[in-house]
């Protein structure tokens, strides 16, 4: 059994997520702050996926 640390649902996720703040601020928002907050949450699990990832595979 292969377990490690799978990211692919979240990313997936947060780009549907940031799709949709983009539409959302493109009709209401003239500051765009959806789109930046979820832009900087896309950023953080991608920092994490590339920093902790090693970590988990070595644990395993």
């Amino acid at each position: 059994m292969n377990l490690v640390l799978n990211f692919d649902w979240l990313t997936n996720f947060l780009a549907i997520l940031f799709v949709v703040a983009c539409l959302y601020d493109a009709r209401y928002d003239e500051y765009g702050t959806l789109t930046l907050s979820a832009a900087a949450m896309s950023l953080a699990v991608m920092a994490i996926e590339v920093f902790l990832r090693p970590a988990f595979e070595m644990a395993l």
